[in-house]
């Protein structure tokens, strides 16, 4: 590796002699341009374009070939463009452009000229594909990783300039609810024209200069032969190589686009463990809320439908996906999609635990889990868009889901005290229906409206099973002797919420805003638990009688009124806010009833200074509260797991918090360094923590509302860096947890904290292999009554090539090597490769893909707890190599 990465580097920076090319942009009376677009085209054969974009002081710089004649353009909205002529093997080194103003007050800018690399124009940045792309991407996520500034993770998930995209667009136009993975993954690269990066993303135009929006959208523009267009590819492969595991893969992704009506389906079936969508997409789909409101939680667990599956023994997955949009009438514009996808999968995971009891003693467990699971998930979703004029917007959005999840599993438990083995069988049928209207009208320049009502229903209704051969939780649950011991538990629960808000913008003048709100969330749930042992006689043994079995009805009202004041003193923009609750939670319960009432002030803070065009800072500072859910207010006992009973706790009242983050991001092309780091603190005062009884393994929680304050610190950031046709980027992330614990009576103040530093070497420039080389150093440590620590070293590289015009080869290398506090280590390495060949504007192509190349068996991690240290050891998919025929139409 070492050498083939010396090799690269002597090749490269003796590909060509090149020579930099500066100045400064500014008009007539001497002030900066700022993001002027500096463009160097060859009028030379087989030499690529140059461009820039001038910084706040309007510097520029250019990396230009020495032998090669260039046009160097400059344009800037509103001035008239320049020209300068640079003669090959000129010893000119920096020109200054003074740029005239037009003298008119442009409303659209027509450019003429043929390429524009990279506009930015307020809060939009739009790169031009061809500009960076080399014409052998099969992918949009291809072209994403060739933008400045933008990434695109494993996840499909996407940042620009370290800000996640969170919305996502074709030609205008949601696609798939907004989630980047299905778009990155699966539209073709040669549809692609344009990239516009939107940030303060809002759907209702009128509404943008009040919204205060910090979505960050990413839209697709076509190109024109495809905006009415049948195009998409299609895949098969088969395992290759002799292989007995039977691997597959089968894709399919098919697009039609016209003027009014959209249409897109994406297909998939395989057994390696690809998931073709992540959390983040499944989110959106299982949504169904308007932004406008937020805080309610996702009560339906969809995380095994996102999971990339590798780390399984078995792995089959199933999806198929629908999504559509047409415009009735410039007015009227109906969309929605359909998703359904079943997953198996079949796991092995073995624990090694240590359960640290505040005291010298400490209980062992190794664990040995096998598991099957089995879940199915149907959703549809279709949302409304109706504009009477252009100053009014009306928004329906309706959806509907149901998924189930049937897992059995096997586990072995061994401890100092002797061995138990448990089957579980977990079925769960869960349904839920979402819907909200939003209404917008703005009256006049100065008064915009909006009403939001959100309704949501989800019932859920989970059945477990637990089989053993030995007496468990002796003292906890009382069972009865028998032969064996199998014990039923039913949970259900439903949860029905009705939000409305009501929002006035009054826009004073243009440094000042007023906007006030009214609203009311309003949550009712039902929660029922039982358990029960049945005994090979076939009588019933109910927990009942021991304190066993939950049914509380749960009502919280929060009814608000706020009031917001946005005001501007030059680049800083400050928007305070206070806001006055009335809570209202009311609980009925077998043991009793239960009811508090509360009035409380909340203030909010949000900050924005801009620098300038490319560098700004934010501060958001909110004082909450959050009361308790239903589950812990159950005050009966629950059966948790194997070795784990729950009880709830009727007198809980709320959360208090004060939450704050900074933000700083700095984009300077001149130099090319790009700077974004994000810190975030949180502080509980009043804090709803599990008081945790141990016995051996055996748990006993119980939620209790303490003063103990909780203080949460976390960095996240990176700083990036051209040099000469290379990248370096150095990122950090950074968390410090202080919190007090309560464990066998025994109060300790507990930190858990975390830092991870990487470095990141890659290539950047379009003619040159794609090469990235990665490591990260990461520290973890743990301290109460007892202390423990571990470190991890990754290192992450992938290289990519094309040659021979119709082939390309791709590797990725990842290793992961953990070391406890003991100096004991684990070690794992996965190397993926494959080679694509595809002639240049033929629709097929082949494909050789092998993935775990070295056939690793398992993937090894340490982790700890308040009162656990644990060594795991995660089984993975072994060794497959797939041939692929690929047809694009």
């Amino acid at each position: 590796m070492l050498k083939t990465l010396l090799v690269f580097l002597i090749t490269t920076l003796s590909y060509a002699q090149t020579k930099t090319f500066e100045g400064v942009v500014s008009d007539d009376a001497n002030k900066p341009l700022e993001s002027a677009n500096v463009i160097a085209k060859s009028l030379q054969e087989k030499a690529s374009l140059k461009f820039s974009i001038a910084d706040n002081k309007g510097r520029y710089r250019l990396e230009l070939d020495v032998n090669v004649k260039y046009e160097i353009m400059v344009s800037y909205i509103g001035f008239l463009d320049q020209v300068f002529i640079l003669e090959p093997n000129s010893n000119i080194n920096s020109y200054d452009f003074k740029l005239k103003s037009t003298g008119e007050n442009l409303k659209e800018i027509v450019i003429k000229h043929e390429f524009k690399p990279i506009v930015i124009k307020k809060d939009t940045l739009t790169f031009d594909v061809n500009s960076f792309a080399n014409g052998n991407e099969r992918k949009m996520k291809e072209i994403l990783e060739k933008l400045p500034g933008v990434e695109v993770d494993k996840k499909g998930i996407v940042t620009v300039q370290g800000k996640k995209v969170t919305k996502m667009l074709v030609e205008g136009k949601s696609f798939f609810g907004g989630g980047s993975k299905l778009a990155v993954e699966n539209i073709p690269a040669d549809a692609l024209d344009k990239i516009e990066v939107i940030d303060h993303f809002n759907e209702v135009g009128f509404m943008k200069q009040v919204s205060d929006s910090d979505d960050l959208a990413m839209n697709v523009k076509l190109k024109e032969d495809k905006k009415k267009f049948v195009f998409g590819d299609v895949q098969a492969g088969v395992e290759a190589g002799g292989g007995d595991n039977g691997f597959y893969l089968a894709h399919a992704a098919l697009f039609y686009f016209a003027p009014k009506t959209n249409l897109s389906f994406i297909g998939d079936a395989n057994n390696i463990g690809k998931s073709t969508f992540t959390y983040d997409d499944l989110t959106r789909f299982g949504g169904g809320f308007s932004s406008f409101l937020s805080g309610r939680k996702a009560l339906t667990d969809l995380d095994s439908f996102s999971k990339d599956n590798t780390d399984m023994l078995k792995s089959q997955s199933q999806f198929s996906a629908f999504n559509f949009s047409h415009e009735f009438s410039s007015k009227l514009t109906l969309s929605g999609f359909g998703i359904v996808s079943k997953v198996f999968t079949a796991a092995r995971i073995d624990n090694n635990v240590e359960y640290l009891n505040n005291n010298s003693t400490v209980d062992y467990e190794k664990k040995v889990r096998l598991a099957d699971n089995t879940a199915v998930l149907g959703l549809g979703n279709i949302k409304l868009d109706y504009s009477p004029t252009k100053k009014e917007k009306w928004y329906y959005n309706g959806q509907y889901q149901s998924n189930t999840n049937d897992l059995e599993s096997v586990l072995n438990s061994l401890t100092n005290l002797g061995s138990s083995v448990f089957e579980t069988i977990n079925k769960a049928d869960n349904a839920s229906v979402k819907q909200y209207i939003e209404w917008h009208k703005s009256y006049n320049d100065h008064n915009t409206t909006t009403f939001v009502v959100n309704q949501a229903y989800t019932k859920l209704t989970p059945k477990n099973n637990w089989f053993t051969d030995e007496p468990f939780l002796q003292g906890l649950i009382p069972l009865i002797e028998d032969e064996s011991y199998t014990v039923d538990q039913v949970k259900k629960s439903e949860v029905n919420s009705i939000d409305a808000l009501f929002k006035h913008y009054w826009i004073i003048n243009n440094t000042n805003h007023l906007y006030t709100n009214i609203g009311n969330n309003f949550e009712k749930s039902n929660f029922n638990t039982s358990e029960k042992q049945i005994l090979t006689d076939g009588s019933i043994n109910d927990f009942a009688i021991a304190g066993f079995g939950n049914a509380i009805n749960y009502r919280l009202n929060d009814a608000y009124i706020g009031l917001e004041y946005k005001f501007k003193i030059g680049k800083w923009v400050n928007k305070p806010g206070l806001y006055l609750h009335w809570y209202d939670l009311n609980t009925s319960q077998i043991d009793g009833n239960y009811s508090v009432s509360k009035t409380l002030l909340q203030p909010q803070w949000n900050s924005d200074y801009e620098f300038n065009k490319s560098e700004s800072l934010n501060f958001t500072y909110k004082l909450e509260n959050q009361f308790p859910d239903v589950n812990q207010m159950a005050n009966r006992y629950t059966l948790e797991f194997y070795n784990a009973v729950y009880k709830g706790n009727a007198l809980l009242e709320n959360e208090r918090y004060h939450s704050s983050t900074l933000r700083y991001s700095k984009m300077n092309s001149y130099k090319g360094i790009i700077w974004n780091g994000m810190l975030n603190y949180s502080k509980k005062v009043k804090v709803i923590r599990n008081e945790i009884k141990l016995d051996g393994i055996d748990q006993f929680n119980t939620p209790i509302l303490t003063d103990n304050p909780e203080t949460n610190i976390g960095f996240n950031g990176f700083v990036s860096k051209r040099i000469y046709r290379f990248n370096l980027k150095l990122n950090t992330r950074l968390s410090w947890f202080n919190y007090s614990q309560t464990l066998n009576d025994i109060t300790t103040n507990n930190q858990r904290n975390n830092q991870n530093v990487g470095l990141i070497f890659k290539t950047a420039y379009k003619k040159w292999p794609d090469f990235t080389i990665g490591y990260t150093k990461g520290f973890s440590e743990f301290s109460g009554l007892t202390k423990s620590k571990y470190q991890t070293d990754a290192l992450t590289s992938s290289f990519e090539c094309t040659f021979l015009k119709s082939w390309t080869y791709k590797i990725d290398y990842e290793s992961l090597k953990n070391t406890n506090d003991n100096k004991q280590s684990n070690f794992y390495d996965i190397l993926n490769t494959s080679l694509f060949y595809q002639k240049k504007n033929s629709p097929l192509g082949f494909e050789l893909t092998a993935n775990n190349l070295f056939d690793i068996k398992k993937k090894n991690s340490y982790s700890f707890s308040d009162y656990m240290i644990s060594e795991q050891a995660v089984y993975i998919l072994p060794r497959a190599i797939i041939f692929t025929l690929s047809y694009k139409l």
